[in-house]
């Protein structure tokens, strides 16, 4: 359909932007039938119980009564059969409409998920979920709340989240550094314990972070930050959805992220302890 991210990670009414265009004075768009990708998309197959490839099954305009009718406003089913076994299927409700700006202002159609069968999943990932340990309640419920397109509920929980593990996260980063950076990161860690803000903590460490936690240049706790400032007061359910959005992934990445980073230091220390020992045992034997 709109593309694999829409139809594999979009939870219900969040609305998908295109940029085919509608035209309120005359009622039509420019969308034609050859105009609209059919993606194959990797999902969960319930009958072969594992990751698939899904295709689409139907033809996008089989149900239209004749060519010259309107989408905008309709709903359209799209149905994704499993490639593997062909008897997993997936159905989508997609809704097409309009923001509209006035009648002679020409606009984007946008998509929204109305109903999806199998429903959109909740299912943490396991080493997720022992991650976030007595967290993981929390991140379930936003998860939910997002899947019924709730984004200021989804983004309170997520927000509730960081605000209560971010103390955590960011002594852990302490162990990345070495030398001054080490030092100077330390002295900015001391004046976080003395804010109980969020927003402050981060501001203070944003950008003392090591390399290795931000991929391309980008520092994902400045852009946490930046997402957590915008706030729950002032900001639409889609709007929330957007920001919930970006702070499910930042702490997922980051929480993998210092947990890999860990594993990997404390084999890299064993190994290179395990080779001193052999060294010293030769150094004794040899006096």
């Amino acid at each position: 359909m709109a593309n694999k991210e829409f139809l594999e990670k979009y939870p219900l009414y969040k609305k998908f932007k295109t940029n085919w265009e509608f035209y309120p004075e005359y009622g039509h768009t420019q969308l034609k039938e050859n105009m609209v990708p059919k993606p194959a998309i990797h999902m969960y197959c319930n009958v072969c119980d594992s990751e698939q490839t899904f295709n689409m099954s139907n033809e996008f305009f089989e149900n239209r009564m004749n060519q010259g009718e309107s989408i905008i406003g309709k709903v359209k089913d799209v149905r994704y059969v499993c490639s593997a076994c062909e008897k997993g299927l997936y159905v989508f409700l997609i809704y097409f409409g309009y923001d509209n700006k006035g009648k002679d202002v020409k606009t984007n159609i946008y998509l929204e998920k109305v109903g999806q069968i199998p429903a959109w999943s909740i299912k943490m990932d396991k080493e997720l979920e022992d991650i976030l340990e007595d967290h993981a309640e929390d991140y379930k419920k936003g998860l939910i709340c997002e899947s019924q397109g709730y984004g200021i509920g989804s983004f309170a929980y997520f927000r509730r989240i960081t605000e209560e593990i971010i103390d955590g996260l960011l002594d852990s980063i302490s162990d990345l550094l070495e030398g001054d950076g080490k030092e100077k990161y330390k002295i900015a860690l001391a004046e976080t314990k003395k804010t109980r803000v969020t927003q402050e903590k981060i501001e203070l460490v944003k950008d003392l972070l090591p390399v290795s936690l931000c991929p391309d240049g980008m520092n994902p706790l400045g852009v946490l930050h930046s997402a957590l400032s915008e706030g729950l007061h002032a900001e639409t359910d889609q709007d929330c959805l957007e920001y919930a959005d970006s702070i499910k992934e930042i702490l997922i990445y980051l929480a993998n992220k210092l947990k890999r980073d860990k594993k990997d230091s404390k084999r890299f220390t064993d190994s290179m302890k395990k080779l001193l020992n052999k060294k010293s045992e030769k150094v004794i034997k040899k006096q």
